[in-house]
């Protein structure tokens, strides 16, 4: 089976359909101003994906003719009978919408599969694409026409769009009648809670909204008349009354009640994390701080047993060096103990045995290691470590591992890295994304003593060429100064490492 994809240097194609369908077949790439043998070698491809906006596909097909046999798959965000220019060629129309973007991983994503004809039912290379989208994790929604689908795409996402004119409308009313100040929306985020969904919904879409072409057509070119059912809602909002609130709150709390109780405390559970997550790294990434880890204690002694700097300084041995995310962890847990960093001195041992060995032979007063990972599993190495010596566990407590993709200061786009070379531990903790988003960059397992920190040091020492990129910590990255080109590189979005603090026997 042979694939086109038009619009192959798009995000879409580039990020998601040619390394997608590489898997199913061959990919031919063609985009504006490419020579005519390759635009003659799509023509006769079996799948024929459009990748382009809307507008652009009556003028691209005019004159085309094709095989019943081949299938021309659109792919466009608003429809618009888009089903009579494709009929006119001979193809087969399979009409598709990729809800989630070229960015989001495969595996649970969400595709509209509208209904443009009944052939398609049983025509043999249409069901094999979707057994095939199928496999990869996709899971479709069904549209009986493209009317419907419109119709659907305008609900969520040209509604989202005018709320928040109508919310920075409603936000500035109330501040003026309170007497007070209109609050940016940055400061609106900061004070903002879980059950402040709306809020939460309407800062997204000031940030990461549709392109402005896209939003533009969902608001003015609606499926109907967008900004008459507004008018019109607004006048039935003139007269609301307080009664009205509290019986559509009653409403929707009653149907939040029937449903199961686990259901519902699993699913809160999994908003409050994802929107405590979310703010975060949002408010990170665009006022220029660095995200804190949340740390978990499991187990803990008193802080003044833990690391009893009331009596001085306290020598700590670490696993790994500076910038490891073993060092990170030590921050994070003196932090979290409200212990001062400034009593602790830090001993970069590199390995765990060395770590334990410390302890034990009483070189350092308390040692910090890894024992395991939520993805990757356990440290080999430390479990080794453990089984030849004794001491006192005086803390397990576990840290959210932050990978970062870091280059060298030079490089501001992931589009010059060609490879990135990392501690086996952090490759595999990240390998799911670099297939999904990035599959052209070449991953390399180094060994297990190329420490995190110490691959973001041999980049600032250039002992590695500036297209390399590896995966480390913030800390590092700001000890060696270079750059982060992107926070979160990790699948697993729990991804969480158990650390030890262990003591000498007592």
């Amino acid at each position: 089976m042979t694939h086109a994809i038009i619009g192959a240097r798009g995000d879409m194609g580039k990020n998601l359909l040619s390394p997608l369908l590489k898997h199913h077949g061959d990919v031919v790439e063609v985009n504006r101003g490419d020579p005519q043998d390759v635009w003659d070698r799509a023509w006769q491809a079996d799948y024929i994906w459009l990748s382009v906006p809307r507008d652009a596909v009556p003028q691209l097909l005019d004159s085309k003719t094709f095989a019943p046999e081949q299938v021309i798959v659109d792919i466009c965000s608003i429809k618009r009978n888009l089903s009579a220019v494709i009929q006119k060629t001979g193809a087969t129309h399979l009409s598709l919408h990729q809800l989630h973007g070229p960015f989001v991983p495969l595996n649970g994503q969400k595709w509209a599969h509208i209904k443009t004809s009944t052939g398609t039912d049983t025509h043999p290379r249409v069901q094999s694409l979707l057994a095939f989208l199928k496999e990869q994790g996709i899971s479709f929604l069904h549209a009986e026409s493209e009317e419907e689908h419109d119709f659907m795409i305008g609900l969520t996402l040209s509604l989202p769009e005018m709320s928040t004119v109508f919310l920075d409308t409603l936000i500035d009313q109330y501040s003026k009648d309170a007497g007070r100040a209109t609050p940016s929306m940055a400061k609106l985020m900061e004070w903002a809670v879980p059950a402040s969904n709306v809020l939460f919904g309407y800062y997204i879409h000031s940030i990461n909204s549709s392109a402005d072409w896209l939003r533009k057509d969902l608001i003015m070119g609606a499926h109907a008349d967008l900004l008459a059912s507004a008018r019109a809602a607004s006048s039935r909002l003139a007269h609301l009354e307080a009664s009205d609130i509290e019986q559509r709150l009653t409403v929707q709390r009653e149907f939040v009640e029937s449903l199961p109780q686990a259901e519902r405390k699993r699913v809160r559970q999994w908003i409050e994390r994802w929107f405590v997550d979310s703010v975060q790294k949002i408010f990170a990434f665009h006022q220029s701080k660095s995200i804190k880890p949340k740390l978990v204690l499991q187990e803990c002694a008193d802080a003044k047993i833990v690391f009893p700097t009331h009596k001085g300084t306290v020598s700590v041995g670490v696993h790994g060096i500076a910038g490891s995310f073993t060092h990170e962890s030590v921050l994070r847990l003196a932090e979290e103990l409200d212990v001062p960093v400034e009593k602790l001195d830090v001993h970069y041992l590199v390995e765990a045995d060395k770590v334990i060995g410390a302890v034990v032979r009483g070189d350092v007063d308390r040692g910090v290691f890894a024992m395991a990972n939520s993805g990757s599993g356990a440290y080999v190495s430390s479990m080794h470590a453990m089984a030849e010596q004794t001491f006192d566990v005086l803390a397990v407590y576990g840290m959210e591992i932050l990978q970062c993709l870091i280059a060298h200061p030079s490089v501001t786009s992931i589009e010059d890295i060609t490879e990135v070379f990392g501690h086996p531990q952090a490759v595999s903790q990240c390998k799911r994304t670099f297939e999904e988003k990035y599959p052209r960059i070449a991953l390399r397992y180094g060994e297990d003593s190329d420490d995190t920190a110490l691959c973001v040091k041999r980049i600032a020492d250039g002992e590695l060429p500036r297209t390399t990129a590896t995966l480390a910590s913030q800390v590092a990255a700001g000890l060696y100064k270079m750059n982060i080109l992107e926070y979160g590189m990790h699948h697993d979005p729990f991804n969480t490492t158990t650390f030890l603090v262990i003591g000498n026997k007592r």
